[in-house]
């Protein structure tokens, strides 16, 4: 099997990776997104098999045990996310580069198993209000009344945070608009070796 390329997205939850991720899919059709699985709740939006595959623990832990994962990360407590290895290799097998829109130390794990082939991009905001703000826009189904999440969420951003100089590139999504033509021309130069 020949191996493509994999760009890698990573940083903080409320960063912008979803939303540049959706933005270079649509330009590059060469690129196929990687299918996470999680034990997260699906949100309202969500589908199975399309924006992650949605296991419980216990399924998640047997996978684990198996070696199924080329990467896995409890991100949060009893909180899982990986990457099959069965994705890649599909991806890889219909001739495509994959895209994942990843949590940090999932990257950095991807980025050093395959460092030959893969781009790590960081997507960064430089206020934790302004993360903050976002994270209380977003719309999360199971979000409970003293905002827990997004606390949990804001002291992992801190952690995150710090991880970014291994990366590739760190983009500091302040305009979206500018974050993802910077995104695009990143990744062109990646895959087309401009």
């Amino acid at each position: 099997m020949k191996k493509g390329k994999m760009i890698i997205l990573s940083g903080p939850s409320g960063s912008g990776k979803t939303t540049i991720s959706h933005c270079l899919l649509s330009k590059f059709p060469e690129l196929k997104f990687s299918i996470s699985c999680t034990t997260r709740l699906i949100r309202d939006d969500e589908k199975h098999g399309k924006d992650y595959y949605f296991l419980p623990v216990s399924s998640f832990i047997s996978k684990i045990k198996k070696s199924q994962f080329a990467e896995w990360e409890e991100v949060y407590p009893k909180l899982f996310y990986g990457t099959l290895k069965k994705e890649i290799s599909k991806i890889w097998k219909s001739n495509q580069h994959i895209l994942f829109d990843i949590d940090v130390k999932g990257g950095l794990n991807l980025k050093k198993q395959y460092p030959n082939n893969s781009l790590s991009i960081f997507i960064m905001v430089n206020s934790i209000n302004l993360l903050k703000e976002r994270l209380l826009t977003r719309c999360y189904k199971n979000l409970d009344k003293n905002n827990t999440n997004i606390n949990i969420r804001l002291n992992k951003a801190k952690e995150e945070n710090s991880y970014a100089t291994l990366f590739d590139f760190v983009l500091l999504n302040i305009n979206l608009s500018q974050t993802k033509k910077k995104a695009i021309q990143i990744v062109s130069n990646f895959i087309y070796g401009k």
